[in-house]
């Protein structure tokens, strides 16, 4: 939740300016409504709040109205931000915020100390957002407000930052002081959350029963609001609270009516936990295909946000790309600038040569030295300059590449089975089949369907690997619970090729620190692969083993195994190796790549033995101490 709220914008409330901005007969009354106009679209429209922000800016610089021109600044900030370009609006809101520190504007620079502090979080940058949010609140302490309110954002904030950085109990001790305020105010709003805030971090402190006490007053208080986010927030809340404490049928409960509610509202990162605690939910209670139903609507959802994030930051690339262009040719100019003004000191010194003797002579020496350690100052941040630009270059070139192989398995892998889906479906329309031939043509279109949602989460998953847009979230878990739950969901896949999969006894838990996310997708594709090259009769068995710090986890089959000749071009991504399974199932070569990738990101290693004909043994390393520890030893 958050403590931040802005104005939806209504046709008719901007019809009323739009009039008004045509009656106006002072330039200073029309910056105003052109302000007015794009605070109305924020939230709504960003371009067209950007469009009446600009205008607003243009006309107040024109006629030199400063308070116009910072406010035409915040608008700007606002609409920019909201179109995800975070550098373009943190040097607006910097702009307006040395305006109004300048004409002593106390409320607005308050305002915008929130608003960077805001833009540094969601660049990640918390030492930044945190000082700007203590400025926002030492401000809003100063306001002449007996009850504080202004300072229950900056509160709200600061406990946000806490929370990304992992320090819960300093992200509650802000919550329990934005409480106290909006209890003050009699805020309902407030209330909710900051007791909801509070109950989120007692979940990351796995204190599940007084995050469930604070949950169900903030559900109470958001209800009798009506405030429907927040209502949903908490039902999610209560979600994960069940499922920590074993009560599953409430847990699936409070999750269906989280992830209804945040559907309605488009809460992207609540129906991504409420699919999540059904996927943790359905596995406890044995609903397996339901578990592995919502796995992948979970997946999906997760590339989906992944890929907005994505695009977000290459906006950002380009910002900064094209303000350190602009500053190149100001550079630029102003060399040449400096290069005519030593021409004319040169032309200078020489009709002073004729008058002044040896002392001149000397100061000639001077500057000529003077003027070539200049040059080749100027020359040697050229050429950095120019390294840059070349490495920017191999760059977009790698990008290129993973477009065309992308291109090439929409446009050929993808495209078949989607294809063959449509012809099946085209014979059972028909209706003149027998129920035996109905039932067949089902069962091909749902392995088919398998086949191709295994794809596209593979073909994602490794996009944006080489994208640079997969980070590791690295944790401890059990690594056995994982294997274990792989092998669950394989075993009536496999069982129809009559292969034989199991898991090699461990004993006690084998923990170890990485992406668990990461692991899951890496084990599942080499399982899946096992079982593809198998044949009727054949065995795939998982075993794992400490080494050191790490664990090492094998995966091993009696299948056809590979080729001599086609084993160099396994792991790599310009030659990779693909050929059909002993049921002619299809691959896209893209599994083994995409496991190279996360395993290497985990700070892992992978590898394999194989001979034709007798079978496969694919190998990977887990973390099982934390990177820094790694790097230590």
């Amino acid at each position: 939740m958050s403590g931040t709220f802005s104005c939806q914008a209504q046709p008719n409330r901007i019809n009323t300016q739009l009039e008004k901005l045509d009656k106006a007969k002072h330039d200073t009354d029309k910056v105003k409504i052109y302000y007015t106009i794009s605070r109305l679209y924020w939230n709504k429209n960003a371009d067209s709040a950007l469009l009446m922000a600009q205008k607003s800016l243009e006309l107040a610089k024109k006629i030199h109205y400063e308070k116009g021109v910072a406010l035409g600044y915040l608008a700007e900030g606002v609409a920019l931000g909201y179109k995800g370009n975070w550098p373009g609006a943190l040097d607006s809101h910097l702009q307006c915020l040395r305006i109004s520190e300048k004409l002593g504007m106390e409320g607005l620079s308050g305002n915008e100390y929130n608003n960077i502090a805001g833009l540094y979080t969601s660049m990640e940058d918390y030492s930044k957002a945190l000082y700007y949010n203590q400025q926002a609140y030492k401000i809003a302490l100063k306001q002449k407000d007996p009850a504080h309110e202004g300072t229950f954002s900056p509160l709200v904030n600061i406990g946000e930052i806490f929370k990304k950085k992992r320090l819960p109990d300093s992200a509650i001790a802000y919550n329990i002081k934005a409480l106290a305020i909006a209890k003050r105010v009699r805020n309902p709003v407030y209330t909710a959350a900051a007791m909801y805030n509070i109950a989120e971090n007692y979940i990351t402190k796995k204190e599940y029963r007084l995050a469930e006490g604070y949950l169900n007053k903030a559900l109470d208080i958001a209800q009798k609001a009506g405030d429907d986010e927040d209502v949903a927030y908490c039902h999610t809340g209560l979600a994960l609270t069940s499922y920590y404490t074993g009560k599953y049928n409430s847990s699936m409960l409070y999750a269906q009516k989280g992830l209804e509610e945040s559907t309605k509202s488009g809460i992207a990162e609540l129906i991504q936990t409420a699919y999540n605690v059904l996927y943790l939910t359905h596995q406890k209670m044995g609903n397996y295909e339901q578990a592995l139903l919502y796995r992948n609507l979970e997946v999906a959802l997760n590339d989906s946000m992944k890929t907005e994030q994505r695009l977000k930051t290459i906006r950002n690339m380009q910002s900064v790309y094209e303000l350190e262009k602009k500053e190149q040719q100001i550079d630029l100019l102003n060399k040449d600038k400096i290069i005519g003004q030593k021409e004319l000191e040169k032309v200078s010194l020489k009709r002073d040569i004729l008058t002044a003797g040896t002392i001149l002579l000397l100061l000639i020496a001077f500057v000529l030295l003077r003027n070539y350690i200049q040059k080749r100052k100027l020359s040697e941040e050229l050429a950095l300059k120019n390294d840059n630009i070349s490495e920017q270059n191999l760059h977009l070139e790698e990008l290129v590449h993973v477009k065309d192989r992308l291109f090439s398995i929409i446009g050929h892998d993808l495209r078949g089975p989607i294809h063959t889906i449509s012809n099946m479906m085209e014979i059972i329309k028909e209706k003149s089949l027998s129920e035996e031939e109905n039932d067949y043509w089902i069962e091909k279109i749902d392995e088919t369907l398998v086949v191709t949602s295994s794809l596209v989460e593979n073909l994602l998953y490794w996009a944006k690997s080489q994208l640079d847009g997969i980070q590791p979230n690295p944790a401890s878990f059990d690594l056995r619970k994982l294997i274990d739950q792989n092998v669950m969901l394989l075993k009536q896949r496999a069982a129809e090729k009559k292969v034989v999969i199991t898991s090699a006894e461990i004993t006690g838990p084998m923990i170890v620190y990485s992406d668990e996310t990461m692991i899951d997708i890496v084990i599942r594709n080499l399982m899946e692969n096992a079982v593809k090259f198998s044949r009727a009769g054949d065995h795939v068995t998982v075993t794992v083993e400490k080494s050191g710090d790490f664990a090492i986890l094998k995966i091993q089959d009696n299948g056809k195994g590979i080729p001599e000749e086609a084993q160099s071009k396994i792991f790599n991504k310009y030659t990779s190796y693909t050929t059909f399974g002993t049921a002619s199932e299809k691959g896209s070569g893209l599994g083994l790549l995409l496991c190279k990738e996360l395993v290497e990101r985990n700070n892992g290693t992978i590898w394999f033995e194989s001979t034709a004909g007798i079978g496969s043994s694919f190998y990977f390393t887990v973390p099982s101490v934390k990177n820094e520890e790694l790097v230590a030893i």
